[in-house]
């Protein structure tokens, strides 16, 4: 008697992906890799601010005095320039240290580094 195989069927693309430990390597990499670097970073985006309001702040604020502003009542009010700056500063830094963590390290990585080209390299599926 002869028996009849049948073909696969396709398997359907919104079931759950089959997740292997392959991508471990490259988080223990990029594990030890901010590691290394959390406390430079920290240092550098704490100490920036302070820079800031010590120079604009107390350099320039002696110039400058009051900053007259408009609050939510509409009602205006002498700020001291140097917590009008410290808002600022804040901000300003906040935002920094944010695109810059992002963007030098993925353009080192893809860069200098070129982890991204090995990792594109490896025999790495997405199973």
């Amino acid at each position: 008697m002869e028996t009849v195989k049948s073909l696969p069927t396709n398997p359907s693309p919104w079931r759950v992906p089959d997740i292997s430990l392959r991508f471990w390597p490259v988080f223990l990499r990029n594990l030890l890799v901010w590691r290394k670097l959390a406390v430079p970073s920290l240092v550098g985006n704490i100490a920036e601010p302070l820079i800031w309001l010590v120079a604009f702040g107390y350099g320039m604020g002696a110039l400058v005095g009051q900053v007259n502003m408009v609050d939510a009542e509409g009602v205006q009010r002498a700020v001291p320039y140097i917590l009008f700056l410290a808002s600022g500063s804040i901000c300003m830094s906040a935002m920094n240290a944010a695109t810059f963590e992002a963007l030098y390290s993925a353009f080192s990585r893809m860069q200098v580094q070129k982890t991204w080209d090995g990792i594109l390299n490896a025999p790495v599926t997405p199973e």
